[in-house]
């Protein structure tokens, strides 16, 4: 599958974690770069390459399913064995998410209020019942 560009990654980033108020709209690009200044090319990214700060951003695009871990196990010498903890991206998931209309799934509720009428927010002040009834 080709590689995930720059502009898919942040209009899923804006549809999952901005969408749900995770962070803030000016970080989905940032969020965006970094995340594929880690890939680069590769579908997979280890685990011990990522600061404690990218690691807990990358937890939070896991929760978005966006990106999945995995890990494995790998005989060293001495018949030690080492656990690989490693991180690939969803590029499906991201593709879906990224493309999924222009209105971010944050902004339905704000789209059906805006659809009412100016009327149907009009209280009245007048307590009696409309003439008629």
């Amino acid at each position: 599958m080709a590689s995930i560009t720059e502009l898919e990654l942040t209009r899923a980033i804006e549809r999952t974690l901005v969408a749900h108020g995770k962070i803030p709209l000016a970080e989905a690009r940032p969020a965006a770069r970094m995340v594929l200044g880690y890939f680069g090319l590769e579908d997979s990214v280890l685990d011990n390459k990522l600061s404690s700060e990218d690691r807990d951003r990358f937890y939070q695009l896991e929760e978005e399913g966006l990106l999945t871990s995995e890990e494995e196990d790998a005989t060293v010498s001495r018949g030690k064995t080492w656990r690989i903890h490693y991180w690939l991206l969803k590029k499906a998931r991201i593709r879906d998410v990224g493309q999924a209309g222009d209105v971010p799934a944050g902004d339905e509720a704000a789209s059906v209020y805006q659809s009412i009428g100016e009327a149907a927010w009009q209280r009245r002040s007048d307590p009696s019942p409309p003439a008629g009834r």
